[in-house]
């Protein structure tokens, strides 16, 4: 009798809804044979909806010689039995695969087959469900034989799986061995990513194809590369997640997607199962080989109207505390500087007071624990100013302390929190808005409410930390720490007024459509490397974000003396300052506009991938 393992899901309160048994008969075949190490099994599954479970694996060897058909192998029952019992009350998806182990080049073939035969009524009828070949088979990624299937809920079906070599052709495979595990994975009630991307991506923290370093894998400190990354990558800490993370990383040309009467890129998925895209501008002929201000919408923009306040970092922003500057002249008395205030009757008054020297070369780097200010020698004002950035050196019409003025009682945290209080639109949000409205809202429906992520969190060792912020040293947001600093990028948003969303659920709720732009971050998971100017090694005009102009990111850069920047994607293809256009020099050239859609999971897809048959959807 075949054995029978019995495995639970480790989750609790366990309500039986999907069964899954695989059975391997074993018996003799002249020149095939099977070698099993196991027999039967059933899987119990309990909520399955959301959770991505893998059946424990048959492992296969098998000596493989060429027959004429699928058929000369049922007088020995050469075939794996696979039964299907949906109890549940919905329908399920389920996919079965190999995860191949050893395979000889001779097998990867199109001699090599698969056929599938499925019946509803456990053999009393059947037809051929599907076959397919294993000429793309290969050891790094799964090789799917039945994907996204949906079962019927109250249903069971029955499949008996051969793998056989067609004779035909005369194929040399003598001896040939292959060694896979059959697996099943259950996808619950929701359809799952494409195949296109989960079933080719490959673990960016290992060496592989086009990864020569097994640590760390991907080298975010270094451009994409036919060495560095190359095609789509499973982004490591989120494979035993219900929606793992995929990305396109380099020089790939089979991403593109025809959506909505517009050309995308896919840039990556979404911790809910969502496919985020980038506008790449209007098909011609059903192409999509956009470049240049072809890949943007018609309209230039500023990020947004002023660049003289943090709050002007902000996707959306609230009260505007303008930066100003005092020079040397108003700076060389006696002045008090406290390492806070407080506030009573119209009067603030500093605490923990340091006093000048009187001269501005010995104090300027000693504000770090005391940023506010009445310039005064009495320490107390109706206004006060925080100053958050200072230097010796004639800069700006030899400015050298730059500062905020508080009024009524406010602290510098008070001033950054209205600041980033999403009341008003930047002026990119306008002009995405605009768009959106005359060209999108027709498919809102086939769109996830996916948070995009202005992330203006200050670096709070410099000079707007208020308790020991260096004054001395430029003020960055984290955008820039991640992505140029310390080379890690993220997919997280750890700030919920950042994640620019429409619903509350997953962000602020203060978006009136689902549409936003590419961070610093996915930038530089896509192969661009920051760099403030230029230099040799850091442009990249090979990977799929590169377009030959510039484009705005949503990722805020820094605040530098009395202006502050947002990243772009500049004309070499690499993240940087567009000193000459990216904010608000009023007579300067603006950035081009690239708005970004996620696309719900569940969708139906067609097509290749590459610009002249671009994936569409349905």
């Amino acid at each position: 009798m075949d054995n029978e393992v019995k495995v639970t899901n480790i989750k609790s309160l366990i309500i039986t809804s999907l069964i899954i048994v695989v059975v391997i008969t074993m018996g003799t075949f002249a020149w095939l044979s099977y070698r099993s190490k196991s027999t039967a099994m059933v899987l119990t599954i309990g909520n399955v909806n959301d959770i991505q479970i893998t059946l424990k694996p048959y492992q296969l060897d098998l000596e493989l010689s060429p027959v004429l058909t699928y058929t000369s192998l049922d007088a020995n029952e050469e075939y794996v039995t696979v039964s299907v019992t949906n109890n549940s009350s919905s329908q399920q998806y389920f996919s079965l695969f190999y995860d191949i182990s050893h395979i000889d080049s001779s097998l990867v073939s199109s001699d090599f087959k698969y056929t599938i035969l499925k019946s509803a009524d456990n053999w009393s009828t059947s037809n051929m469900d599907t076959s397919g070949n294993f000429s793309s088979a290969n050891t790094t990624n799964d090789f799917y034989i039945l994907d996204e299937v949906s079962i019927p809920a109250n249903t069971i079906w029955y499949y008996r799986v051969y793998t056989w070599v067609d004779g035909t052709n005369n194929p040399n495979v003598s001896n040939a061995v292959f060694k896979a595990n059959l697996q099943a994975k259950l996808w619950g009630s929701t359809k799952p990513l494409p195949l296109f991307i989960r079933g080719n991506a490959v673990m960016d923290n290992i060496n592989s194809t086009y990864v020569n370093n097994s640590t760390p894998g991907v080298d975010f400190s270094a451009i994409s590369s036919d060495t560095n990354g190359k095609g789509i990558y499973l982004r490591a800490g989120t494979e035993n997640t219900a929606h793992p993370i995929y990305y396109y990383r380099g020089e790939v040309n089979n991403n593109n997607l025809l959506f909505a009467g517009f050309c995308w890129k896919i840039v990556r998925t979404t911790d809910t199962g969502g496919i985020k895209l980038i506008y790449n501008g209007v098909p011609s002929n059903g192409t999509c080989n956009n470049t240049g201000t072809a890949a943007q919408i018609s309209t230039t923009s500023k990020f947004n109207s002023e660049r003289s306040s943090i709050a002007d970092v902000g996707y959306m922003y609230g009260t505007r505390y303008t930066i100003s500057s005092f020079t040397s002249s108003n700076l060389t008395s006696s002045y008090k500087y406290g390492n806070s205030v407080t506030y009573s009757n119209g009067t603030y008054t500093l605490i923990d007071i340091i006093t000048s020297t009187g001269t501005w070369a010995n104090d300027y780097n000693t504000l770090n624990n005391n940023h506010y200010t009445c310039l005064n020698n009495t320490g107390s004002c109706t206004s006060v100013y925080y100053i958050y950035s200072t230097n010796n050196v004639s800069t700006d019409g030899a400015t050298n302390a730059h500062y905020i003025t508080l009024n009524n009682g406010k602290s510098v945290n008070d001033a950054i929190s209205e600041m980033y209080t999403n009341t008003n639109s930047s002026a990119i949000k306008t002009v995405i808005d605009t768009w959106y409205s005359s060209n999108m809202t027709s498919y809102t429906n086939m769109l996830e409410d996916t948070p995009w992520c202005n992330d203006r969190t200050i670096d709070t060792s410099n000079g707007w930390n208020p308790n020991g912020g260096d004054t001395v040293q430029t003020s960055f947001f984290a955008p820039y720490k991640r992505v140029m600093n310390i080379n890690q990028p993220s997919f997280i948003c750890d700030s919920v007024n950042d994640s620019f969303t429409v619903s509350s659920t997953r962000g602020n709720g203060d978006l009136t459509y689902p549409v936003g732009l590419i961070t610093a971050d996915e930038a530089a998971f896509a192969g661009s490397l920051f760099d403030i100017a230029s230099a040799n090694g850091i442009s990249n005009e090979t990977y799929y974000l590169y377009t030959g102009t510039n484009y705005h990111t949503i990722s805020p850069f820094e605040s530098s003396g009395a202006v502050v920047d947002v990243i772009s994607i500049l004309n070499d293809g690499r993240l940087g300052l567009d000193y000459y256009g990216l904010l608000s020099w009023a007579n300067n050239s603006y950035n081009g506009v690239r708005p970004m859609v996620s696309l719900k999971p569940g969708l139906t897809y067609s097509g290749s991938g590459t610009t002249s048959d671009p994936y569409t959807v349905s």
